[in-house]
């Protein structure tokens, strides 16, 4: 089952379940028995997108959430990426809400497989910043809007190694991850955003 906890900042303490309110536990599922999958089914962030618009409470909110999620997956090398790491809760009876991201890992290319665990779309075959672009409109989302969230994850994962010394993390160890963040996903995203080095 997934890790339904998010961790404290440094130095604060245990970390917290995003299951409970106080010791009331809120009901929580995985994508995958959201979508009812197969034991090995892999699915795909499309098949997730019309799961939300099914039995989501916050459609239009969780469908924007989930293609930003999809953008940095993709930006950030997150290739523990499957139908169990992403979660729902139950807020309303019945329906159900995109639980807080957990499991986000970049993962350096000497590290991973080649191929992403959640296909972005149902017949994709090799994930693309341009192919998500493509499937936005699945998630409500309209070409202006797309780019906009793009340009947003685009800006804050390039900001990577800026970031991981605010952290105090040691240069060695940034370079260990600088396949994660540095592939032809980004090089993608910053022709279609005009973003320059």
């Amino acid at each position: 089952m997934p890790h339904a906890f998010t961790t404290c900042p440094p130095n604060r303490g245990k970390a917290t379940r995003f299951d409970r309110a106080g010791k009331k536990r809120i009901p929580f599922i995985s994508a995958a028995s959201l979508l009812g999958l197969p034991q090995g089914e892999l699915g795909a962030y499309t098949m997730l997108a019309d799961g939300i618009r099914q039995f989501g409470n916050d459609v239009s909110g969780d469908l924007r959430e989930l293609w930003r999620r999809l953008i940095f997956s993709l930006l950030a090398s997150n290739y523990d990426d499957h139908m169990r790491n992403h979660g729902f809760l139950m807020h309303e009876q019945g329906r159900w809400s995109l639980s807080p991201a957990y499991d986000l890992n970049p993962v350096p290319e000497m590290d991973r497989a080649r191929v992403s665990k959640t296909a972005i779309t149902e017949s994709q075959e090799e994930p693309t910043i341009a192919g998500a672009l493509a499937a936005a409109a699945r998630f409500g989302i309209n070409a202006t809007e797309s780019k906009k969230i793009l340009h947003e994850v685009f800006t804050v994962v390039y900001g990577w190694r800026k970031t991981g010394r605010q952290l105090r993390l040691k240069a060695n160890t940034l370079d260990a991850y600088a396949s994660a963040f540095e592939h032809p996903l980004v090089d993608e995203a910053r022709k279609l955003t005009g973003n320059l080095r």
